[in-house]
C-alpha cells in the first residue's frame, strides 16, 4: 500500500502533482501544479479531484481556463500558471500521484499554496472558468485503479 500524505488537502489548495498524460494508467512524468477542486475521504482512502496546471500558453486562455499569477503570495507558484477546469481528474492522494512542493513551504506535503479567493480578480476568473466548464459539459475523469 502506498503511503498517504496527511492532512488531506482542501478544495482551493494548489498541490504538486504527476498529472496523467495518457490513458490515466500511470502518473505523468512531469511534476506540475494542480488545483484541488474536490476531496473525498473514505476509510483508508483519500481521493482528490485536481485541475491541470501549466505555465505554457498563459496568454491564450480558453474555455474553462484561468490564470493565477506567481506574484500572488498565497499561491506558492514559481511561474504564472493557467489552470484548466475542463481537464480535471480524480486521483488517490498518495506518493504515486503527488510529490512534495519544490519549495517545501509545507514540509514534505505536496501543498504549494492556496487559491486566494479574497482577491477579486481570482474570484471573478474562477467563477467564469467554472461556468464555462459546466456549460461545456466537462466531468472529471477517474483513472482505473491498479489494485
Amino acid at each position: 500500500m502506498t503511503t498517504r500524505y496527511w492532512p488531506a488537502p482542501k478544495p482551493g489548495d494548489i498541490v504538486q502533482c504527476r498529472f496523467p498524460e495518457d490513458a490515466f494508467v500511470v502518473p505523468g512524468p512531469k511534476e506540475r501544479p494542480a488545483l484541488v477542486t474536490k476531496v473525498e475521504t473514505r476509510p483508508g482512502i483519500v481521493d482528490v479531484e485536481v485541475a491541470y496546471g501549466t505555465s505554457q500558453g498563459i496568454d491564450d486562455v480558453r474555455t474553462g481556463e484561468f490564470v493565477v499569477r506567481k506574484t500572488d503570495p498565497d499561491a506558492g507558484l514559481l511561474k504564472d500558471t493557467k489552470f484548466d477546469l475542463c481537464n480535471i481528474v480524480s486521483l488517490p492522494f498518495d506518493m504515486n500521484w503527488f510529490v512534495a512542493d519544490p519549495a517545501r513551504r509545507f514540509g514534505e506535503h505536496p501543498k504549494r499554496g492556496r487559491l486566494n479567493l479574497g482577491n477579486a480578480q481570482n474570484k471573478k476568473q474562477l467563477h467564469a472558468a467554472v461556468t464555462e466548464a459546466k456549460d461545456a459539459g466537462k466531468a472529471p475523469i477517474r483513472p482505473r485503479r491498479s489494485t
